[in-house]
């Protein structure tokens, strides 16, 4: 019990008392309507190092192309191109954006998943391909890479989409800030309004639209043409069938208001699902 005087408690002076460990509960996100995936332990350590690996995969990737822009030899032959280093350099900045953004603007629900490192399996098995694809090219066409296909100015639009697409991407989920969620939601709860200010008075869909285009200028970077237009098929029906059902959600918990938001803002992907 604590006396009159707030020293003691549970009759031990506070000089005495012992802190408590933390355990794992304690570190999961406080917002009762969320939960993590669990096939990442949510714990700082596991934080601190994948923040750490991915800050590898960034920094190294930048000096491998840093090398060859700089006229540096370079690495690793003819397939240590500087568009490889780009292209990884934005991958791992992409994660680390994707929990800072997390963390700065919807801290409730931060989580070691707001990496998105778990969020499917088929994500990284369509880097892989697109690696694979880079890599194959690189050994049995060489050429295709002095081509204008992969020529200076090309490469440099490719980047401007590549920057464009992640900062629509992070912009949409600062806009939204705790609206915001990796995971469709199906009850609306207190903190979920609408938003139509920022970037989501371009697309009522930013983040996905971020997203399509990042992640197909990542192959457009990589000189991969079968794998450009895997990732515009896939994401393509992916996002088409996520926006339709996500907007079946959002008319029932906004009425009239999304509807009319639906009529003056397009998704940003005319190709994909009717403005």
């Amino acid at each position: 019990m604590m006396n009159g005087s707030g020293a003691h408690i549970n009759g031990q002076s506070r000089s005495q008392a012992t802190p408590t460990p933390a355990s794992a509960s304690d570190l999961l996100p406080k917002a009762p309507h969320y939960r993590e995936k669990g096939s990442i332990p949510n714990t700082p350590l596991a934080v601190s190092v994948i923040s750490a690996l991915l800050g590898g995969v960034a920094l190294s990737s930048l000096t491998l192309a840093a090398q060859h822009l700089l006229g540096g030899s370079g690495l690793g032959g003819n397939w240590a191109r500087p568009q490889l280093g780009i292209y990884g350099f934005a991958w791992g900045l992409f994660h680390l954006c994707e929990f800072w953004t997390t963390a700065g603007w919807n801290p409730l629900k931060l989580s070691v998943d707001a990496f998105l490192l778990n969020n499917t399996n088929q994500y990284h098995y369509a880097h892989l391909f697109g690696l694979g694809e880079y890599f194959l090219s690189s050994y049995f066409f060489p050429g295709k890479f002095d081509s204008r296909f992969c020529s200076a100015p090309v490469i440099l639009a490719v980047c401007a989409l590549l920057v464009g697409g992640q900062a629509l991407r992070s912009l949409a989920m600062i806009h939204a800030n705790a609206s915001f969620s990796h995971v469709v939601k199906d009850i609306k709860h207190d903190d979920h309004v609408l938003i139509t200010h920022g970037v989501y008075s371009l697309s009522r869909h930013p983040s996905y639209c971020g997203f399509f285009y990042w992640a197909i200028a990542t192959q457009l970077l990589l000189g991969n043409i079968i794998s450009t237009l895997v990732f515009i098929f896939i994401l393509g029906r992916f996002f088409s069938s996520r926006i339709r059902e996500e907007e079946k959600y959002l008319v029932r918990f906004f009425g009239d208001d999304y509807v009319q938001y639906r009529r003056r803002v397009g998704t940003g992907l005319p190709f994909l699902i009717s403005p």
